[in-house]
């Protein structure tokens, strides 16, 4: 019985390891499964790469995960002054004044909630004015225009002088304070990039102002080599600088119209769809679409209570927040809305 037991035992570990043998062989010639821009995965990979600063925290659920953050970047990111336009319709520096960082930007306190794992749309979303997505340093990212629908914020960055102080529209990181003292960014913030890889950018903003004029300038990550991860739009989908993962620049000509493209970034060595902001001058410097799903009945709200006098007749606050609140597509988004419905025009400032 006991010699049986033996023979029988050794039969089996011959069958396992035979099969051990065959499993290895079959997963080295299988192919792995094919990565296209219409796969749908999980950002998680990404939003664990991130190098958050401190005033940002994030939270996972089943299927979704929440940013929350005061809004505000770290001073060092920011300028100490901005020139405002006299009329955020015009933006120029005849008539702008002079205001100082501490005593325009406030406190957002956002929370958006969105998808661990976006879905891609053969059609897009137009980007709404306003709050497209936030960056890492809990900061807004915005499309590339300014209030009028024309301007474009990267191509039209000027000078003001007022009271003794003189300042730019837009900081050397693309960034300037908005509606309700809202910091945002209308490009590639370079600062960003310095904080994220521990190295100095090897080339300034295209919008910097410091010294000659920039032109549209590549920009080259030389101390990661790769993509960077500088935040997430509203529809889920990752935004990152122009650096491929050989170290390249990603040229805007192989971009879609939303700013975005399928290629390996670290986390997805097949390949992931995603967006990215490049260091130029005009509207290929933010994203101006979504091809992600997206509340449109939220961006669409949202335009409408940034057009400053364009409206075909006035509705009321209550109206406007009552539909607002019917629109429920995103609670984090919602609440955003809720303030931007509600504010003075003179909080309009760019």
């Amino acid at each position: 019985m006991t010699g049986t037991l033996r023979r029988t035992t050794r039969v089996v570990s011959a069958l396992a390891a035979g099969l051990a043998v065959a499993t290895s062989i079959a997963s080295v010639g299988a192919a792995a499964p094919k990565v296209s821009v219409r796969t749908a995965q999980s950002e998680v990979a990404a939003i664990r790469q991130v190098r958050w600063t401190a005033n940002v925290s994030v939270s996972f659920a089943r299927g979704s995960w929440t940013f929350r953050s005061d809004g505000l970047p770290a001073s060092n990111f920011v300028a100490a002054d901005y020139a405002v336009p006299a009329n955020p319709q015009d933006v120029s520096a005849s008539g702008a004044s002079v205001v100082s960082s501490a005593s325009i930007l406030r406190d957002q306190n956002y929370q958006f909630t969105l998808p661990r794992t976006p879905v891609y749309t053969r059609s897009v979303t137009a980007a709404n004015q306003g709050p497209i997505g936030f960056l890492l340093d809990g900061a807004a990212l915005y499309n590339p225009f300014e209030a009028n629908h024309a301007t474009v914020a990267t191509s039209d960055n000027f000078i003001a002088s007022a009271n003794g102080a003189t300042a730019s529209f837009l900081d050397d990181c693309d960034g300037h304070p908005g509606p309700g003292g809202q910091y945002h960014y209308h490009g590639l913030p370079v600062c960003l990039v310095d904080y994220a890889t521990g190295a100095r950018a090897s080339v300034a903003s295209v919008t910097s102002l410091d010294g000659a004029a920039t032109p549209g300038v590549t920009e080259s990550n030389a101390a990661s080599r790769r993509p960077v991860i500088l935040g997430f739009a509203f529809d889920g989908f990752g935004i990152y600088d122009n650096v491929a993962m050989n170290g390249a620049t990603v040229p805007v000509s192989s971009l879609d119209a939303c700013n975005g493209i399928f290629s390996p970034v670290p986390g997805y060595p097949r390949g992931v769809y995603h967006y990215v902001l490049e260091n130029v001058k005009g509207v290929r410097s933010s994203i101006d679409c979504y091809h992600g799903v997206v509340s449109s009945a939220y961006t669409s709200a949202l335009q409408g209570a940034l057009d400053v006098g364009v409206a075909p007749a006035p509705v009321s606050r209550s109206d406007r927040v009552a539909t607002a609140r019917s629109l429920a597509a995103n609670s984090g988004e919602d609440t955003f809305l809720l303030d931007m419905l509600t504010l003075s025009g003179r909080d309009r400032y760019c």
